[in-house]
């Protein structure tokens, strides 16, 4: 939003001439955070003769980093040596020094992949999905040094806890003989050079005098330990973030890190910025009546600057794709007025993203995807499911055989396979040589039999009739529970997946259109995710991407329990973050808010969400 330094409310002024001791900036949705802290540092220099080289700005990425420099160059007439920086950059320059390490040093993401795969194969670990595993994988990694945790000590999301540890303690010997760190590195190592050496420590102190942290809410406990030293006798820390937006629990940050500000950081000042210069006033409205339902927070009055606005609209629909279709016709009504990149449409799950995405493309919509992740039809579920589809058409599809010739379990080793393989010509079928094997025992035979049934059923069937026998006749279903104890995971994320996709399917008449339809948006969303630089078209993303981004106009896509809040959270404070990330949301909306509920979702009734119980009647209802 960015106001300049004239143009500061009352309480904005008060943090930025806040002097010395530390400070916590409880800074709400669009209540100018950024403005804040870069007319603070200027006020510090010019005001209280502060030296720019004893200042420090931390941010969370490299883009916000620049972003508020720039910022902070434009306000000043004279050029100030302010460093701004991320976590990573400042404790790497800080490690450089006491452990002397280069960027030589660093692993970057694709020599850290290479690790951890040639560690997972030499301990012949077997997972469905290669991108998946290794993205669980890394997450776990990450979590435990965050958390400063021993991976005895984290319930891992990729492996079990045994084969975690295995996998984990292999990477710390393979870098700690290699002379190498990652990107977590980084923090730890920091946290361990800031903890034992008090020369090193004292000279951090000296130097970096006036602390001032952005996104606070944002911290893991590593950073947060890190930064009670770093504050020393000076104990000048800033800190702006909203405990109402910390959504970020899986990284380790929790808003307890804020609420507890005064306790960490004795005699601190806590200012609460309370207008929002980007919403209307009754999207403030409705979002407060939301937040406030929260027990562990900050009480706040956040409030508008008077523009009233219409109410936030309820929209309703009978299922996922009914919902996708009244969506995509209402953002073709709106973007004869407004502009497509002034739309978004955000949901809790990247899953709910593929009825969105078919919608906009049948009706040629533009639209950008937010998250880098793949689209559901890439999901090794999705290319099961496909390889089913492909082999009724044709049993000589050789690949789509080896993909799921043990989905589920038919006894059928790779090696018997591969030995018809050799043997066969090309375009002919390994599925008729192993049925024509004699190597292959009676109760194998019957497994191959059984198939070539299934095969000549589904065939026959539509896209929708023909997942469910997948799913039910062929026991597809009972190989991923297996799969899933085989991990000691939770199988409900990989059932959302196929029932998704079995939704999905149901807008097709032939195997072949279904299959011609996977094939395209998966290829559309490849693209899309290497496109980069100014966004273009409707913006489809979740909730948590959504952090920091503004839109004149905000669909929230199902909003009813099991999705918001997720199945999966349970706890009061699980239940607590969830209703953050629908706050979040709703307050992405500057001027127009809908709010999506259903029916029915896999054809399962479902109800509104929570959230807004005794809410909706204040709200426009269509």
């Amino acid at each position: 939003m960015g106001c300049d330094f004239m143009q500061l409310n009352a309480l904005q002024n008060e943090a930025v001439k806040h002097f010395k001791g530390p400070c916590l900036v409880l800074a709400g949705p669009g209540s100018g955070k950024t403005t804040i802290i870069i007319n603070r540092v200027k006020y510090l220099i010019e005001n209280y003769n502060i030296s720019p080289h004893n200042i420090l700005v931390i941010t969370f990425t490299k883009a916000a980093a620049e972003e508020m420099k720039e910022r902070f160059e434009k306000l000043s007439l004279e050029h100030y040596n302010v460093s701004f920086g991320t976590f990573h950059a400042l404790f790497f320059r800080i490690i450089r020094s006491f452990w002397g390490y280069n960027l030589d040093n660093v692993l970057n993401d694709d020599e850290k992949n290479k690790v951890l795969k040639k560690i997972v194969a030499n301990k012949q670990i077997s997972f469905s999905d290669e991108e998946e595993f290794f993205s669980n994988l890394i997450n776990d990694i990450s979590r435990t040094k965050n958390e400063l945790l021993n991976p005895e000590n984290i319930i891992p999301m990729s492996l079990r806890s045994d084969a975690f540890c295995n996998v984990y303690y292999d990477y710390e010997k393979y870098k700690k003989e290699e002379n190498k760190i990652d990107f977590d590195d980084m923090i730890v190592k920091c946290y361990e050079a800031l903890n034992t050496n008090a020369e090193l420590l004292r000279n951090c102190q000296n130097r970096y005098k006036f602390i001032l942290i952005d996104e606070f809410q944002d911290i893991n406990k590593a950073q947060h330990e890190c930064i009670k030293l770093l504050k020393g006798e000076n104990n000048n820390i800033f800190a702006v973030g909203d405990d109402d937006q910390s959504i970020y629990g899986f990284r380790g940050a929790r808003p307890e890190f804020l609420l507890d500000f005064k306790k960490d950081f004795k005699d601190a000042k806590i200012i609460s910025t309370d207008i929002n210069y980007r919403s209307t006033e009754e999207i403030i409205k409705l979002s407060n009546a939301v937040i406030r339902q929260n027990k562990r927070r900050f009480e706040k009055n956040i409030s508008g600057t008077g523009l009233n606005g219409k109410k936030p609209s309820v929209i309703r629909s009978n299922d996922i794709s009914s919902e996708a279709d009244l969506i995509a016709k209402k953002v073709k009504e709106l973007i004869k007025t407004i502009k497509q990149e002034e739309i978004a449409v955000i949901y809790r799950t990247n899953i709910q993203s593929r009825a969105i995405i078919d919608a906009f493309m049948d009706y040629n919509i533009s639209f950008q995807i937010k998250d880098a992740s793949p689209s559901i039809y890439s999901h090794w579920i999705a290319k099961d499911l496909a390889a089913y589809l492909y082999l009724s058409l044709d049993k000589s599809d050789n690949l789509a055989l080896e993909r799921i010739i043990n989905k589920p379990s038919r006894y059928i080793n790779k090696i018997a396979v591969q030995n018809i393989k050799i043997n066969c010509a090309d375009g002919e079928s390994v599925l008729a040589g192993l049925y024509s094997s004699p190597e292959l025992k009676k109760y194998q035979l019957l497994k191959i039999e059984e198939l070539i049934f299934h095969l000549n059923q589904i065939v026959k069937k539509s896209p929708y009739e023909a997942v469910k026998y997948i799913r039910k006749n062929v026991n597809y279903d009972e190989a991923i529970i297996n799969y899933a104890e085989y991990r000691n995971i939770n199988p409900s994320s990989f059932f959302e997946i196929i029932n998704e996709l079995e939704e999905a399917s149901k807008g097709y008449e032939t195997i072949e259109a279904f299959l011609e339809h996977m094939e395209t948006v998966a290829a559309e969303a490849k693209e899309n995710k290497h496109k980069s630089g100014k966004q273009y078209g409707v913006m489809l993303t979740t909730m948590h991407s959504a952090k920091g981004l503004e839109f004149d106009t905000v669909f929230i896509a199902g909003a009813v329990d099991g999705i918001i809040p997720h199945e999966k959270s349970t706890s009061e404070e699980e239940i607590e973050e969830e209703r953050r990330l629908f706050y979040v949301g709703m307050t992405r909306a500057k001027n127009s808010l809908y709010i999506s509920l259903l029916k029915t979702r896999y054809d399962k009734d479902v109800k509104p969400t929570r959230f807004l119980n005794g809410l909706l009647k204040k709200s426009n209802t269509k």
